[in-house]
């Protein structure tokens, strides 16, 4: 059954929150999504002034955090 994950910024301290999120399988198929969300996040310049404390998180749909990953 799908579920809604999430993919949400943060240094630790400030966190930008994702409000619409994907629908995936399974949190492998949202390790993907967000594998290519980063592809996406780093080639842009959206970000270049993020340093390396910045993590881009998946959450489940309870809030739950499921995986980390640092977004450089």
């Amino acid at each position: 059954m799908a579920r809604r994950f999430y993919f949400d910024l943060t240094d630790g301290h400030t966190t930008f929150l994702d409000t619409e999120g994907v629908v995936a399988a399974d949190i492998n198929e949202a390790v993907i999504e967000a594998l290519e969300a980063l592809r996406e996040i780093r080639a842009s310049t959206e970000i270049d002034d993020l340093d390396d404390s910045w993590k881009l998180v998946i959450r489940d749909d309870k809030g739950s955090i499921r995986k980390t990953f640092s977004v450089w």
